[in-house]
C-alpha cells in the first residue's frame, strides 16, 4: 500500500508554521503546542521508574518556571514527593490564582507516565520519537484502521501521544494562558501531572490527600476536577466525547491450599489444582459476575495472573495455588464482591471435593476464609511475634518483587503458620483499586455536571462541525476515582483488612476520601490504540479544536 506524501508529522508543520493571514499567530501558537507535546512524549516515563517519572515531572515544572507568574509567586509551583515512595517520584502542583482572589478552583488532572514499548518490536528504538516513528511505521504490517489513518496524514503515533501527553500538553498550554491573565478567570486553575497512574496510581493517591490538606488551609471550592485523559474508541467510534463518570476496577485473589499425598495415593490427599481450576471455569469471562449500569453490561472478571507456590519438583500432588483476577465496576463494592468470591470458592470446593471417595465434602469439610479471618488467626497464635515473623516474611519475599507477588508469598507463609487441618480457600483483595466514580443525576453538583456537558455538545458542534457524545463512564479507568468516595466508609475500611502488605507501601487515603467530594468530568483529544504499538492521536482536533474546547470547558465551570 502507497501512503500519502504528507505524513502527520509534515502536515502539522505545514499547518503550524506557515500561512500569512490573519491566523498567522494562533498558527504559531499552536506549533509551539505541537513541539511541547513532541518534549513531552521523547521523554520514556515508563512507569514505573525514578528516572523517567521525575524527568517528566522535572520537564513539565521547568516549562512553568518559564511564566512570569510563576516568577512571582513561587509557591504556587511544586513538586511534591510521593511518600514513602522506593522510587523517590513527584507530582507537579500548580495554581494559577484568580484576581480578585477567589476560593472557586478547577482542576485539570493528567498523568505523566506511560506503559512500555515491548510490543513495539524492532521499532522500540523509535517509540518515543513520535515524528519519526510515525515515518517508520509506514513499513510496518498495520491493522486496516491504523493504516487509513496512517494514510490520511492527520495522526500522529508513538507511546504516549495519546495516553496521555496530547491531553497533558494542552492543559499545561492552557496554565500558560491563564498565568498571563489572572484578572480575566473567574476561578483559581490548578493543574495536577501525577506518576504511576499506569502502576498503582500512587501519584494521585498522594495528590487527593494533598488536596484535602490544601483545602483546609486555603478553603478552597472545588468545582470540578477535569481529567485530560484521551477518547478512546475504534473506527467510526473515535469521536469527540464527555465523560460525566469513571470505571471502577477492583483486583481479587484466591490462594487454594490442599493437603499433602503421593500421587500414587491420590485419593489421601486434596490437591489444589482443580479448585483453582474450578474457580476459573466458573469466574473467568461469565457475565453473572459483570457489572451493569442502566442496562449497559460492563467486562466480567478476568485472570490476571495465576501462580505455582511450590518451590521445588516433588511426586507429591500440588497443594497451593494463587490466582488473581481484575473486575470493572460501576456499582460494586468491597461487601458485595467479597461475597460473590465466597460463593465461588464454595462452589469450587464442593465440586473438588465430591471428586474424592470416602464421603467427599463430608470428609474433607472445605472451608473458605476471608484473609482478615487468616489474619486474626494468626496473630492470635503468634501474639508479639507477628511483627517479626511480618517483616522477615516479607524479606523473603524480595523488595524488588511486584506487590501482588510478595502479598501471595505473605498469605502462603500464613497458611504454613495458620497449619490449617481443613482443605481451604482464602479470598481477599489485591492493590490497586479504583473506586467507580458514577454521576447518578441527584445532587447539585451531578446535575451541574450534566448541563456543562450538555452544553459542551452544541459548543463542538459549533466548532467541530460534529456533535460531542455524552457518555456515562470513563471506560479505561482513571485517576478521577480518588476524586472523593461513592458509599459508606466501611467499604474503604473492610478493603484495607483484606488486603495483605496493606501500607507496605500500597494504601489509601481513607480520611482524604472522606472529606473529598469533587464533581468530575474527562474530555480529551481523540485517541486510539491505547498500550498498543499503534497508538496514536488525532493531530488537527488536538492541536485546534481540543485547546478551544477545553478553555471553553473551564469557564463553563467556573461559572456555574
Amino acid at each position: 500500500m502507497s501512503y500519502a506524501p504528507l505524513l502527520a508529522v509534515e502536515l502539522c508543520t505545514e499547518r503550524y508554521e506557515r500561512g500569512d493571514d490573519g491566523h498567522a499567530m494562533k498558527r504559531y501558537q499552536n506549533f509551539d503546542l505541537y513541539k511541547l507535546l513532541v518534549g513531552m512524549v521523547k521523554i520514556p516515563s515508563v512507569s514505573p521508574s525514578r528516572e523517567g517519572e521525575n524527568e517528566i515531572a522535572e520537564f513539565i515544572a521547568s516549562k512553568l518556571h518559564e511564566q512570569a507568574y510563576f516568577l512571582e509567586h513561587p509557591n504556587d509551583l511544586r513538586l511534591v514527593p510521593l511518600e514513602n515512595d522506593a522510587l523517590e517520584r513527584h507530582f507537579v502542583f500548580a495554581v494559577v490564582r484568580a484576581v480578585p482572589p477567589t476560593k472557586k478552583t478547577v482542576i485539570l488532572l493528567g498523568h505523566m507516565d506511560v506503559v512500555g514499548v515491548e510490543t513495539f518490536g524492532v521499532l522500540d528504538q523509535w517509540a518515543f520519537d513520535p515524528e519519526e516513528y510515525t515515518k517508520k511505521i509506514a513499513a510496518a504490517d498495520l491493522p486496516s484502521d491504523a493504516a487509513s489513518d496512517l494514510e490520511s496524514g492527520d495522526w500522529l503515533f508513538g507511546r504516549g501521544v495519546a495516553d496521555m501527553k496530547s491531553g497533558l500538553s494542552v492543559g499545561l498550554d492552557l496554565l500558560f494562558e491563564a498565568s498571563q491573565h489572572p484578572e480575566r478567570l473567574r476561578a483559581n486553575i490548578i493543574l495536577l501531572g501525577v506518576p504511576d497512574e499506569e502502576n498503582n496510581s500512587r501519584g494521585m493517591l498522594a495528590a487527593a490527600s494533598y488536596l484535602a490538606e490544601i483545602t483546609k488551609q486555603d478553603g478552597l471550592e472545588y468545582l470540578a476536577c477535569i481529567d485530560l485523559e484521551s477518547t478512546f474508541a475504534a473506527g467510526c467510534d473515535a469521536k469527540p466525547s464527555i465523560y460525566l463518570g469513571s470505571l471502577g476496577k477492583i483486583n481479587v485473589f484466591f490462594y487454594c491450599h490442599g493437603r499433602e499425598t503421593h500421587i500414587g495415593e491420590y485419593y489421601e490427599g486434596f490437591s489444589a489444582a482443580p479448585v483453582i481450576s474450578r474457580i476459573n471455569t466458573i469466574l473467568e469471562g461469565n457475565p453473572k459476575y459483570a457489572d451493569s449500569l442502566r442496562g449497559v453490561s460492563y467486562p466480567p472478571y478476568a485472570c490476571i495472573r495465576q501462580i505455582d507456590l511450590r518451590k521445588d519438583y516433588s511426586a507429591t500432588i500440588m497443594t497451593k495455588a494463587f490466582a488473581f483476577y481484575g473486575c470493572l465496576t460501576a456499582t460494586k463494592l468491597p461487601t458485595q464482591i467479597l461475597a460473590e468470591l465466597g460463593d465461588v470458592a464454595h462452589a469450587a470446593l464442593r465440586a473438588a471435593a465430591e471428586r474424592c471417595t470416602d464421603g467427599g465434602v463430608r470428609r474433607w469439610k472445605p472451608a473458605v476464609m476471608t484473609f482478615e479471618a487468616l489474619l486474626t488467626l494468626v496473630k492470635r497464635k503468634l501474639g508479639d511475634a507477628y511483627p517479626m515473623f511480618l517483616e522477615r516474611t516479607l524479606s523473603a519475599a524480595g523488595g524488588d518483587q511486584d506487590e501482588r507477588v510478595r502479598a501471595a508469598c505473605l498469605v502462603d507463609a500464613m497458611v504454613e503458620e495458620a497449619a490449617l487441618a481443613s482443605p481451604t480457600v482464602v479470598i481477599g483483595f489485591l492493590p490497586p483499586w479504583y473506586p467507580p466514580r458514577v454521576n447518578l443525576g441527584e445532587t447539585e453538583d451531578e446535575k451541574r455536571m450534566e448541563r456543562i456537558a450538555s452544553e459542551m455538545v452544541e459548543e463542538t458542534r459549533a466548532l467541530y462541525g460534529e456533535a460531542m457524545e455524552i457518555r456515562p463512564l470513563f471506560e479505561g479507568v482513571s485517576d478521577l476515582s480518588y476524586c472523593g468516595f461513592q458509599g459508606d466508609i466501611v467499604e474503604l475500611d473492610l478493603f484495607a483488612r483484606n488486603m495483605p502488605c496493606w501500607g507496605r507501601p500500597y494504601s489509601l487515603p481513607i480520611e482524604a476520601f472522606s472529606e473529598l467530594d469533587i464533581p468530575i468530568l474527562n474530555m480529551g483529544p481523540i485517541g486510539k490504540d491505547a498500550h498498543k504499538n499503534t497508538e496514536r492521536i488525532h493531530l488537527p482536533y488536538a492541536m485546534e479544536i481540543y485547546p478551544r474546547l477545553l478553555r471553553t470547558l473551564v469557564r463553563k465551570v467556573a461559572e456555574k
